[in-house]
């Protein structure tokens, strides 16, 4: 009988295996006969999406008042238990996810320097498995960074991620009205970053920024000497008045202050 059992067990796995090799072969196939997607690669991937940074321009109300380890400093992992001070009575329902937030400096703009918001930190995600009129319990589903009780939570969105390509800095600036704006916040503790690393730029919705925009990077010589491309982003999201961009590609490092010119 044990044996019958361990046959089934291996059957069913190779069932299942073979279908997710069929299906993963039958969408290379599909990208090999689509020109679009020729040479083009994951421009903006789930990490780019999930465990990154933003500009957010007011303080959640919800956040994790305690775990099931106890504790004011406790460090949380995946699938554990956590309290949330507040409960049906502002909303939440069970089963919903949300995204755990770790709060940071406040941001200015490079020119005016308005204040533009704190920057928020991507962690993790957390669904509500235990609601009540006050309060509410939740469990870590999936983290990317480190989660501590006090941390903040706002509902979680889905996103799409972007396929396509790198387009590469142009060799000068644009000399007409271009929409120009700067670097302002660099991924983690960083004074440069390269390719894969993300950064806040001040320029945003109310600029006609959007997300999958490129961008390229310059940096600023000497007076009066010409603007020296260095760089080409992406915006992986876009706020108000901010953005977070992703570097594609750098021939030197990227830094606060350079500029970031629309193509």
């Amino acid at each position: 009988m044990k044996k019958t059992f361990a046959y089934l067990v291996l059957f069913t796995g190779l069932i299942f295996f073979s279908a997710i090799v069929q299906a993963q072969e039958t969408v290379q196939a599909q990208l090999g006969k689509d020109k679009t997607f020729q040479n083009a690669f994951a421009l903006i991937s789930e990490a780019d999406l999930y465990c990154s940074f933003f500009i957010l321009e007011d303080i959640p109300r919800l956040r994790i008042t305690a775990s099931e380890k106890g504790g004011e400093k406790s460090l949380l992992a995946d699938y554990d238990l956590f309290y949330i001070g507040k409960g049906a009575a502002v909303g939440l329902k069970e089963g919903q996810l949300m995204m755990v937030l770790e709060m940071g400096q406040k941001i200015s703009s490079s020119g005016s320097k308005k204040i533009l918001g704190s920057v928020a930190f991507k962690r993790g995600r957390a669904r509500v498995v235990r609601l009540e009129k006050e309060m509410a319990a939740a469990r870590l589903e999936k983290i990317c960074g480190p989660i501590m009780v006090g941390d903040f939570l706002v509902p979680f969105e889905e996103k799409e991620g972007l396929l396509g390509k790198d387009l590469g800095f142009d060799a000068s600036a644009r000399q007409d009205e271009a929409l120009t704006g700067r670097i302002i916040f660099l991924d983690g503790k960083f004074t440069q970053i390269g390719p894969g690393q993300w950064a806040l730029i001040d320029l945003g919705e109310e600029n006609g920024i959007q997300v999958g925009r490129q961008l390229t990077v310059f940096h600023q010589g000497e007076k009066d000497l010409p603007l020296v491309a260095v760089g080409n982003v992406i915006v992986i999201h876009a706020g108000r008045s901010a953005s977070t961009i992703k570097v594609l590609s750098a021939k030197d490092a990227v830094k606060i202050g350079d500029i970031v010119q629309v193509k």
